[in-house]
């Protein structure tokens, strides 16, 4: 009888616990750059996070973070979704990639048909988990909407900011996506590698946005411009938080400065610095 009275409370417990989660949470775990764990009620993402190579000037994750990840070790367990934004190295492994599918047939990626193809060449036979592929591939300034598994996924096409060396811009052919996703009611919005100058041409072309914004991912040098830059990303998402990502190292100090001061008329502005650090974020506006 003690048994059975300890394992009702136990449940009761358990049952109560469960039901104040929020529907409207997010559960933010940083991983590293542009990597992020996002976690609703019933769903659970990685976004730009299987990667090893910074480039020697971009964060990476440890050997034994990415183990925690490769072997679905809590709080990486059930992952639904692999979300990638584009094909560099600072935010894709082939092999990681390629690995993880193979390993976790439930998880699907989704990302563009470029990326699709340069991790096929890294990796032969990659083509035989397109099962597990949601090929989402916009053009410049367009987008491309869909419903997978309960989440709509709309990708953008934001184009990769641009490197000009001898008039030419080295990352002309790099196609870059970023990402709008209703994930269980929290609306979530990430950049990608694209710059003001890139986001406003995406504006420019597609009017006003209308979406509910509650969290933005943005890359930190669309607010190179500081409060100029914030305020227009205020009038045009209207997020209730930004989280700033892909700051270097060598530079974290003073993008910590700068997210301190623009804390001053955006509470809701933050920047990670440590891997695994979290946060869980209320999204009821």
């Amino acid at each position: 009888m003690k048994k059975i009275i300890g394992l009702i409370l136990a449940l009761t417990i358990y049952s109560s616990a469960f039901s104040q989660v929020r529907t409207s949470d997010l559960h933010v775990t940083y991983i590293a750059n542009e990597g992020f764990m996002l976690k609703t009620k019933h769903h659970k993402i990685l976004i730009d996070a299987l990667f090893t190579d910074g480039y020697g000037y971009f964060a990476t994750p440890t050997k034994e973070l990415l183990d925690q990840i490769m072997n679905a070790k809590a709080p990486f367990d059930s992952i639904n979704f692999c979300f990638l934004t584009h094909y560099h190295k600072d935010h894709s492994d082939s092999k990681l990639m390629n690995d993880y599918l193979s390993k976790f047939p439930s998880a699907k990626l989704i990302t563009t048909k470029p990326s699709l193809v340069f991790i096929d060449g890294e990796q032969f036979r990659f083509v035989k988990l397109q099962k597990q592929f949601c090929e989402l591939t916009p053009e410049t300034n367009k987008s491309i909407k869909r419903t997978i598994d309960n989440v709509t996924v709309t990708a953008l096409g934001l184009k990769h900011m641009s490197y000009i060396e001898d008039g030419i811009d080295i990352e002309q052919y790099m196609k870059n996506v970023g990402f709008y996703i209703n994930m269980d009611g929290v609306r979530i919005f990430h950049s990608g590698d694209t710059k003001m100058e890139q986001f406003k041409d995406y504006m420019a072309k597609n009017g006003q946005w209308k979406e509910p914004v509650n969290v933005a991912f943005v890359n930190y040098e669309l607010l190179n411009g500081g409060k100029v830059d914030l305020d227009y990303l205020k009038k045009t998402l209207n997020p209730k938080y930004i989280i700033v990502m892909h700051v270097p190292p060598t530079l974290y100090e003073e993008w910590a400065k700068k997210v301190e001061q623009l804390k001053q008329t955006f509470p809701g502005i933050i920047l990670f610095k440590d891997a695994l650090e979290s946060k869980t974020l209320n999204c009821n506006f």
